[in-house]
């Protein structure tokens, strides 16, 4: 191996790890979120009061899916977690079906983070929807198009 490709394969890398840590930090999977995690037990779930926040028995999660309750950016951030967090992942397993559904895992595991991941949810809504309304603005100099300037 030269050089250049050395060099070319450690780019690469280094482009691929930014790109990682940009979509964590959007996430808002931060090391203070995941030394947070790793601190729930069982019990964390087990003993949170449920009142309010039951699933119906309509619940549509399984195993695979993290749930049809959850926004885009909520199982986007789960399954990152799921990924970074094993000990989530394995409490999770130890829980779900068991002792919790999974739709009441979630709502617990969002309710337990909100202090750590609010502004990154909320940054990420307000980015969408500043990118759809820039996408939309019509462009400002000169008149609209009139039907004669199609011809």
């Amino acid at each position: 191996m030269d050089l250049s490709s050395w060099l070319r394969g450690n780019i690469k890398k280094t482009r691929k790890s930014d790109s990682v840590k940009r979509q964590e930090e959007l996430l808002g999977v931060t090391d203070q979120l995941i030394d947070t995690v790793k601190s729930f037990s069982f019990h964390t779930f087990k003993n949170f009061p449920l009142k309010g926040i039951n699933g119906g028995d309509n619940s549509q999660a399984t195993s695979t899916n993290i749930g049809k309750d959850l926004s885009e950016w909520q199982e986007r951030h789960a399954m990152l977690v799921l990924s970074k967090v094993k000990e989530l992942s394995q409490l999770r397993y130890r829980l779900c079906p068991g002792h919790l559904k999974e739709q009441q895992f979630w709502r617990i595991y969002f309710m337990l983070v909100k202090s750590y991941v609010a502004e990154y949810e909320n940054s990420l809504d307000t980015s969408a929807c500043e990118v759809e309304l820039a996408e939309t603005k019509q462009p400002i100099n000169g008149p609209p198009p009139t039907p004669s300037d199609h011809n």
